[in-house]
């Protein structure tokens, strides 16, 4: 099988498989740690997780424990929701526990809103604990998550964080100004919900889009993007990480033209949607 293809993961020097695996359901399957495993062993080598996720990150550290230190090349990523110094180095300190980790390659400010970008940045905020844990060696890189793109520029703009992870589909490319103006700064960009996000391929089943608008194609759109680091799409069965590892490793790079197209049925389809409701 051909190799997954890298991208360099911004100024964290990392490099990254192109495809990672999203964890935030992992948890949720009897089957979440042989998918992982699986996925691992196909080549992938970055998974984002958080300790919003129940279980996903114990998961991780028991899939990561049976590679072996001596077969384990895997970049992971975390998350807190805690907006203080303190309950950001306590989630820090439970993630790596979770884990197995004697430190996490990337931790993130999760879900950061307009009000909670006044917490986190204040004295005592979250960034200042991650910009502890770094000095300490607990983490090694910052970074920012959130579905505010004036929050995501903020990010950029103040030079704080190492990686910025946005919302990204043929459904939502509103941040595509941003994902450029990371990489002019040498910021690492980690594409969420490439798919559309929970529940989108089920609605896409029963429309005459589907043919269009699916798994491979959506995410061939968003690996066609070169201005996204790494692309995570949510994985739960064994199938789901060998097809879209089949995806990355054998289809082109859409064209233009051709992700035009897509990003077209992909608005028709939630104009259609929406006046259905």
């Amino acid at each position: 099988m051909t190799q997954l293809r890298t991208r360099r993961l911004g100024s964290t020097g990392l490099l990254v498989t192109e495809l990672g695996f999203g964890a935030a359901s992992v948890a949720d399957v009897p089957e979440g740690e042989e998918t992982l495993l699986r996925a691992f062993s196909l080549g992938i080598n970055f998974v984002e997780t958080g300790q919003c996720y129940k279980g996903s990150e114990y998961l991780i550290g028991r899939a990561l424990r049976r590679l072996g230190q001596e077969n384990c090349d895997v970049h992971v990523a975390s998350k807190t929701l805690k907006r203080s110094r303190d309950g950001a180095l306590r989630d820090l300190e439970r993630s790596l526990s979770h884990l197995g980790l004697p430190k996490v390659d990337i931790y993130q400010l999760n879900s950061v809103d307009d009000e909670a970008w006044g917490q986190v940045m204040a004295k005592g905020g979250a960034l200042e604990g991650l910009k502890e844990a770094r000095a300490c060696g607990l983490v090694d890189h910052i970074g920012i998550s959130s579905h505010t793109l004036e929050v995501l520029r903020r990010a950029i703009e103040s030079r704080e964080f190492d990686t910025i992870q946005i919302k990204y589909s043929a459904f939502d490319t509103a941040g595509e100004a941003l994902t450029r103006l990371a990489q002019e700064r040498d910021i690492g960009v980690i594409a969420m919900k490439p798919l559309g996000g929970f529940g989108m391929l089920g609605w896409l089943k029963s429309s005459p889009h589907a043919r269009f608008l699916n798994a491979r194609t959506l995410l061939r759109y968003a690996l066609s993007n070169r201005d996204l680091s790494v692309v995570i799409p949510g994985m739960r069965f064994p199938w789901e990480a060998e097809e879209n590892v089949a995806v990355a490793t054998s289809s082109g790079r859409m064209t233009a033209a051709q992700r035009e197209r897509l990003r077209k049925r992909a608005q028709a389809f939630l104009a259609e949607a929406a006046r259905a409701v």
